[in-house]
């Protein structure tokens, strides 16, 4: 194989959804239409049947995923076998039955535990998942099928420490198995992010080497210009949020009691505060009231920054996430924590870098920039300058790098 010859890349993601989508996954579309671009066969196989994407107006190769199939149908196929079976008693009777069966299974998510689901997957994943050089994982739950049934070399792109995220979900300690154990299945490890791959290196013996493959923002649609420095009688700032989906370690609270300080020791400033995406409290909570933006497309939340004028995250932990970029991109002072926005988000240069967990700490953060504008200028233009490197053709270049090295068995990219 030469250097620039096209390879087979098979990309193994959680559903997706015709509308809805998380950062997660726009990250992983967007390396898909990378390696698309640059010549290769994308195959993006999502665990469960899934919509087209149509917010994501890019081609990335083919979706292919299983069917969806009605109870009824599922059902009378069954009956029609097992008669079937019962009148000749075939071997391959019965493994028509077993195939009708897992139909009938998969037709009826609603009433599945995490072991049918595990199963069902694991049934349908082996036959679906084609040829290729190279089959990659792209998040805990997808590990072990890329580990049994993938194809080619094994890879697994990681977009966060998944472990720290289980209390998150129904069953935390299956869950904590389930994540801890995918970083210790043996397959070549990309994290998207120095603090995770330092993260991973450290807590997981014998793990192989991590490769660096960091995200990005899309300049088409999160773009702008630092607003001009704002005058002595203007007291009037807006800031913008990203509400965390419900779960705790966004740090949607600190970010509500941080606000309301701000409030509080700012009484000459009106401080509107918008959120899109779902939060943890609702709009008229008692602690600091905010105006609900719903969930945005991405050129409505590109709108949404570039109306605001500072972008405000506590989030206790994060790994490369995109909305303090792309508000940077949108011309926006940030407020954000580590670790995670290490790349971009430098103290008190390219960003207010305040303490996760610490409410007063994230009010010091925002106070700062709303009380001092010629401060709050800076802090925006340093981090416009820095967004403009945070391109997808260099993120594309790097994930199309650690790829070729992983096929090829190399310890270090190309």
């Amino acid at each position: 194989m030469t250097a620039a010859s096209p390879l087979r890349v098979n990309i193994v993601l959680p559903p997706l959804h015709s509308e809805r989508f998380s950062g997660g996954t726009l990250c992983i579309l967007e390396h898909a239409h990378q390696l698309h671009r640059r010549g290769h066969t994308v195959t993006v196989v999502p665990t469960r049947p899934s919509q087209y994407p149509a917010w994501f107006g890019k081609e990335f190769g083919t979706l292919l995923h299983w069917p969806q199939t009605s109870a009824a149908s599922a059902l009378k196929s069954l009956a029609c076998t097992t008669v079937k079976w019962g009148l000749n008693r075939t071997e391959g009777g019965k493994e028509a039955i077993r195939q009708d069966f897992v139909g009938l299974v998969r037709s009826l998510p609603q009433l599945w535990t995490p072991e049918f689901e595990q199963a069902v997957q694991h049934h349908m994943l082996r036959r679906l998942i084609p040829d290729a050089d190279i089959t990659i994982a792209t998040q805990y739950s997808t590990a072990l099928p890329v580990y049994l049934f993938g194809r080619g070399k094994l890879g697994y792109f990681l977009q966060h420490h998944e472990v720290i995220f289980a209390n998150d979900t129904p069953d935390p300690e299956q869950t904590f198995k389930i994540a801890d154990m995918s970083y210790r299945l043996g397959m070549r490890m990309m994290a998207n992010s120095p603090w995770l791959r330092e993260r991973v290196r450290t807590t997981t013996a014998g793990a192989p080497d991590v490769l660096l493959s960091p995200n990005a923002i899309d300049p088409s649609i999160f773009n702008g210009q630092p607003k001009p420095l704002a005058g002595p009688g203007d007291r009037h700032v807006t800031l913008i949020s990203y509400g965390g989906r419900h779960v705790e370690w966004k740090g949607f609270r600190e970010m509500a009691e941080a606000t309301a300080i701000a409030r509080r020791e700012l009484p000459d400033y009106k401080i509107d505060w918008h959120v899109y995406g779902g939060a943890s409290l609702p709009p008229d909570n008692a602690i600091a009231p905010y105006k609900d933006l719903g969930f945005l497309q991405p050129r409505a939340l590109a709108d949404a920054y570039r109306a605001a004028d500072i972008l405000l995250s506590a989030s206790w932990y994060e790994s490369f996430p995109l909305f303090p970029a792309e508000a940077m991109a949108c011309g926006l002072p940030v407020v954000t924590t580590q670790p995670g926005t290490e790349q971009y988000a430098i103290p008190d240069v390219t960003a207010e870098v305040v303490e996760a967990r610490s409410p007063r700490s994230v009010a010091d953060g925002l106070i700062r920039l709303i009380r001092d504008p010629a401060h709050r200028q800076r802090i925006a233009t340093a981090g416009w300058e820095m967004s403009k490197g945070l391109t997808w053709d260099a993120a594309g270049d790097a994930m199309e790098a650690n790829i070729r090295a992983i096929v090829a068995g190399d310890g270090a990219p190309e």
